[in-house]
């Protein structure tokens, strides 16, 4: 019979474990958080026509990638994101936005 390890664990905190020993050059940091910048215009726009497809998909990518660039707090936004969308919750969506801007522009300001 198979023995598995049962054990418990916050995925960020995992994510963001293992890619602390990365070291990702500030210059790509920033070109990073300009990217989620341009997207929060495209979320904001596609959200207004009652697409939800752009912020499930981009949810997604970010919960994904944004413990690399040093970014934990955005993952979890994404992940939140991803999971409003597919709900439908216009609302939620948009206030996730508001949040993403607002950690882009604190992490920002230590360039």
């Amino acid at each position: 019979m198979p023995c598995y390890l049962a054990f418990s664990y916050d995925p960020a905190t995992l994510l963001t474990k293992l890619s602390s020993s990365m070291k990702v050059p500030v210059e790509l940091k920033i070109k990073y958080l300009s990217r989620r910048i341009q997207d929060i215009e495209r979320l904001r726009s596609t959200l207004e026509q009652g697409d939800y497809s752009f912020a499930q998909k981009l949810g997604h990518q970010v919960k994904g990638n944004a413990v690399t660039f040093d970014v934990p707090q955005i993952a979890q936004i994404g992940h939140e994101m991803e999971r409003a969308a597919l709900k439908r919750d216009k609302e939620k969506v948009k206030i996730l936005i508001q949040k993403m801007e607002t950690v882009i522009q604190s992490v920002q300001t230590h360039f």
